[in-house]
């Protein structure tokens, strides 16, 4: 019969577990475990998702010592009943003279009660403010750290100094921006201050840590780190030296948009492991409205940020393993496609005493519906003639001289996209290197011709414009400039202050539109001075449709009677045929993890609105 006990080793304490010899392949299946040969048995960390699984593999057959049987009776009534009490209620226990959503006061309580956790609120529904109150509730939450896009880096440090001060919290915001000196000089300041709440941009992370460990990926290291390291290799470039951010004693760290870092190959998603798993650390929390962008696997990287002890480096292939279901891809290989159904309960079981959701349909009935539409363009004939070559032959001559070609099928899907938007140029400005073509595109574009008619039927109505690629909102942009439309712009080539004034400028009525690119500013600004948001181009990634949708629909449009999401689609290309099937089967995915209808339907809350919702994004894309 297999035992298990608590055991303090001289690494401090874990499960260690005692099987026979043909539970062999049961006890491996269990995410973290480690086998000890001198023991001759397996340990695992001591933690409820350990305990979870092992009673999950060896259901009553297992024996739990005295010691873990207490562990896991204290850990149960201290932390997950407490947190799985507020995981699903709407409005407080006791009344709090703060100016806040009692779903946001329910939320501030849940991220203190559950110590690391995962605020997957909807979009819009004010998850900034909610971990900013938490950050006033809890003990010594000072220092902190905020990890966020670029774009939303000013919005937390304006929120912060005008909430903090309502929450009775002494805080002190630094946003590390400027040239290198400065930042380091802020930083510098920031750690002296034990009232600092730093803001960083979660793409300069990796600049200012040392990156975590994941699997087998080799970390570059310089000979004063190792003594294998490399020769000549610089400790700034060093991936194992200790950084700024690694020797700042950070109480709390906080992820915003917590999916950008749902790769753990990146370097950038292992410098925020390293950050966040300091020792100094006592809470993570990771907000995002949309935990996944393609499957559940997505949600391990986010966790092992969260909560590395419940979810162990090394751990990702055997939380697959058990957790996902899976199926063999067209071209080989395995694919993740779902939640497993016999490990479902399971799994849910150790997210949920740190995962918290509400969606908007039922903390804020108060917002508009949305109403969804589709425009059609046909593309002119010499830009059909372009496209149907790069999807025949993955070559075409533009302009009569000029060369475009597409060596790889994933180029061949770029090109495509491109040219469904518009006819474009090619530029080649080093020969050797055709790799470097540099293509833009120019008129005649049926997509901008489109926007402007969309503009002529608002007539004065404000409207926001959004778009995968700079160049197409840049093109739109010029024809805005012919007509004297005021518009403002936000792209990556933007500042931080030029896209804070952009934003400004359309929600104070300065400027009538705004054209933004998904990737800068598709996450954490308001925009809700518009009901009708056009997208020029959708991105593959489910979570950047979404989030792009919500700059919208969220608090403060409620003035609207309705939001009007327009899609402007090149007929009978790759963005009509395949695009908007991938985009539903992802939908779907997500909604495994967010479990919506679910939440809704226990609530006596009719979810027949969610399933029209569904329903209108595929009617609306083929033409139903």
């Amino acid at each position: 019969m297999p035992s298990a006990e608590i055991r303090v080793t001289d690494k401090g304490p874990v499960i260690r577990v005692y099987t026979q010899w043909n539970e062999k392949e049961l006890i491996k299946s269990v995410p973290g475990v480690r086998w000890n040969a001198v023991d001759t048995a397996w340990d695992l960390p001591v933690t409820w998702a350990s305990c979870v699984t092992l009673r999950g593999v060896f259901s009553n057959r297992l024996e739990v010592g005295p010691k873990l049987n207490e562990w896991a009776r204290q850990e149960k009534l201290n932390r997950i009943n407490p947190a799985l009490k507020l995981r699903l209620q709407t409005e407080p226990d006791r009344p709090y003279d703060i100016p806040l959503y009692p779903f946001q006061q329910v939320g501030m309580e849940f991220l203190d009660a559950a110590g690391d956790a995962l605020l997957a609120d909807d979009m819009g529904t004010g998850k900034t403010i909610t971990t900013l109150a938490a950050l006033s509730r809890v003990p010594n939450g000072l220092p902190a750290l905020v990890i966020c896009p670029n774009s939303v880096k000013t919005t937390w440090e304006r929120e912060a100094n005008t909430w903090l001060k309502k929450f009775e919290l002494e805080a002190t915001p630094y946003v590390i921006t400027g040239t290198p000196k400065v930042k380091e000089r802020l930083l510098a300041q920031a750690q002296a201050d034990p009232t600092a709440l730093v803001i960083i941009n979660i793409e300069s992370v990796r600049l200012y840590s040392r990156l975590a460990p994941y699997g087998s990926v080799r970390l570059r290291a310089c000979r004063e780190c190792s003594s294998t390291g490399d020769a000549g290799l610089r400790a700034s470039l060093c991936e194992v030296h200790p950084k700024t951010l690694n020797g700042f004693p950070f109480n709390t760290v906080i992820v915003d948009e917590a999916h950008r870092i749902k790769d753990p190959q990146a370097k950038q998603t292992r410098a925020v492991w390293a950050v966040c798993h300091q020792p100094s650390v006592r809470r993570r929390w990771a907000l995002t409205g949309t935990p996944i962008a393609n499957d559940p696997s997505d949600l391990w990287s986010i966790m092992h940020a969260v909560a590395p002890t419940d979810f162990p480096n090394g751990s990702r292939s055997k939380f697959i393993d058990r957790y996902c279901l899976q199926t063999w891809a067209p071209y080989g290989g395995l694919t993740v496609i779902g939640i497993s159904p016999e490990h479902r309960e399971e799994f849910f079981k150790i997210l949920d005493p740190r995962f918290r959701r509400m969606p908007k349909e039922l903390v804020l009935p108060q917002l508009p519906s949305k109403i969804r539409q589709i425009r059609y363009v046909e593309m002119t004939p010499k830009q059909k003639t372009a496209y149907d070559q790069m999807e025949r032959d993955y070559i075409t001559v533009l302009g009569g001289e000029h060369i475009l070609a597409a060596p790889t099928q994933l180029a061949v899907q770029v090109r495509l996209m491109q040219l469904a938007s518009s006819y474009c140029t090619v530029e080649t400005p080093d020969p050797d290197k055709p790799a470097e073509t540099i293509v833009t595109p120019v008129d005649p574009s049926p997509k901008v011709d489109e926007l402007i008619a969309i503009l002529d039927d608002l007539g004065d109505k404000p409207l926001v414009v959004a778009a995968m690629s700079r160049k197409l909102i840049e093109l739109a942009a010029k024809r805005l400039d012919k007509l004297k439309i005021p518009y403002g712009l936000i792209t990556g080539k933007q500042t931080t202050f030029e896209r804070d004034d952009a934003k400004e400028a359309f929600q104070n009525g300065r400027i009538r539109v705004l054209l933004f690119t998904v990737q800068a500013g598709g996450t954490g600004i308001t925009l809700t001075r518009a009901d009708t948001i056009v997208f020029l181009q959708r991105s593959w990634s489910m979570v950047d449709v979404m989030q792009s949708e919500d700059r919208v629909h969220r608090i403060g449009s409620e003035r609207h009677e309705a939001i009007t999401i327009i899609d402007v689609v090149t007929r009978d290309t790759v963005e009509d045929r395949q695009q908007i099937p991938r985009l539903y089967d992802k939908l779907n995915r997500l909604e495994e993890i967010r479990r919506d209808k679910e939440l809704l339907a226990a609530r006596g809350v009719e979810t027949a609105d969610l399933d029209d919702e569904y329903t209108r994004i595929i009617n609306s894309h083929i033409g139903a």
